[in-house]
């Protein structure tokens, strides 16, 4: 009986190795035993992945079905909804904070206030409109003040 389970796994290991030493051509079609559609990704390391996982599971068994509903379960709590957006940290210096920019030779202030951005007795809403009303063309104003690279 012992025997028998060791020329088993031998057997196991040594298909799982031969598919290293296969071409893209020749884990096709050895998907094709395998699989009723084409891989879901090109790749070559990603063929060998799943062909070993499926000569594993056909020798020995694949997950049950207590253990696959734990690790559907775990995915769902970690999968996020498509439509939240990532959360970022805001921009939002303290009220009375004076950012400078040199820019074609002329130096350029902006206060922060209350309701936004002071520039040339204006107020905006962003540094991005300012930079763009000082460049004359769309900037990124975090980009475009240096505050982030």
């Amino acid at each position: 009986m012992l025997l028998e389970n060791v020329n088993e796994d031998l057997s196991v290991i040594k298909q799982v190795m031969a598919l290293q030493d296969m071409k893209s051509s020749e884990l096709e079609t050895v998907w094709g035993k395998f699989f009723d559609h084409p891989p879901e990704v090109s790749s070559r390391q990603h063929m060998i992945a799943k062909l070993a996982y499926k000569i594993q599971e056909l020798a020995y068994g694949g997950v049950d079905d207590e253990t696959e509903n734990k690790i559907k379960a775990c995915a769902k709590k970690i999968q996020t909804p498509k439509d939240q957006k990532k959360k970022t940290r805001k921009f939002s210096p303290m009220i009375g904070t004076k950012i400078t920019k040199e820019y074609h030779g002329k130096m350029h202030e902006v206060l922060v206030v209350k309701d936004g951005f002071a520039y040339n007795n204006e107020i905006y809403n962003s540094l991005s409109a300012i930079a763009t009303k000082i460049a004359g063309t769309r900037w990124n104003g975090l980009t475009f003040f240096g505050i982030k690279k």
